[in-house]
């Protein structure tokens, strides 16, 4: 029998069902029927909440949204870190996250959100990340600046230069995990290696660091990457 939760807590059990069906079966392998069955939830019910399965994809992507902002939050409260450490604990908030959960899941679920019909909700998901992560990084950065390591005039400004430039490797990314198994797979791995090396000579040059102070993080991302196996 369907428990009567209050509408909170039913919107919140779809996203956790629909969170772990995307990242076990894929996006496109799960339905709206198979988040009912999972929930429970009559039709009427998950439509009360969503409009469609992108819409409840992007409640998902929006709650870990949250989670990412949290994490960005306790970096710069650590208050005895010197201000390089913060930037590196910072910048490999995003390889620790990829490299600690369902990666294959997640280069699914990467792939979904930049097909020609999600950009315009995908925008919308950047922006949020994006508009929360400004203030935490130019916390950073003005510490930085304070402890003479950081070589910038606005460092709010140059915040928002980084967090742009945080999507350049998206493009390299996506055509990776669309050559994997074909024979474009050498060259597209060979871009998305290049991509990531110079988002990241780019921060330190905006800063005034020294070529290679910051790094993605995960040296094997780019291996890990190619050797997931894409969905039929």
């Amino acid at each position: 029998m369907r428990k009567n939760m209050r509408p909170e807590e039913r919107r919140a059990q779809l996203l956790d069902c629909a969170q772990m069906l995307f990242f076990s079966k894929g996006f496109e392998e799960t339905t709206v029927q198979d988040v009912l069955e999972f929930t429970g939830v009559s039709k009427g019910g998950f439509y009360h909440h969503f409009k469609s399965k992108e819409e409840l994809l992007f409640g998902v992507l929006d709650r870990l949204a949250d989670a990412v902002l949290s994490q960005m939050a306790m970096v710069v409260a650590d208050e005895g870190a010197s201000a390089t450490d913060l930037l590196h604990n910072f910048t490999h908030l995003r390889a620790n996250y990829l490299r600690e959960h369902d990666y294959p899941g997640q280069v699914e679920i990467f792939r979904t959100m930049n097909q020609e019909r999600n950009l315009a909700l995908l925008e919308q998901f950047k922006r949020r990340v994006r508009v929360g992560a400004v203030p935490i990084l130019s916390q950073i950065l003005q510490k930085g600046c304070k402890e003479g390591v950081f070589k910038i005039a606005d460092p709010e400004t140059a915040a928002e230069l980084i967090l742009h430039i945080s999507n350049f490797l998206d493009f390299a990314l996506l055509r990776a995990i669309d050559a994997r198994g074909t024979k474009e797979a050498d060259f597209a791995a060979e871009k998305l290696q290049a991509a990531i090396d110079l988002q990241f000579l780019t921060i330190d040059r905006t800063l005034g660091l020294p070529d290679g102070t910051t790094s993605f993080g995960w040296p094997d991302a780019v291996h890990a990457t190619m050797e997931t196996r894409p969905i039929e």
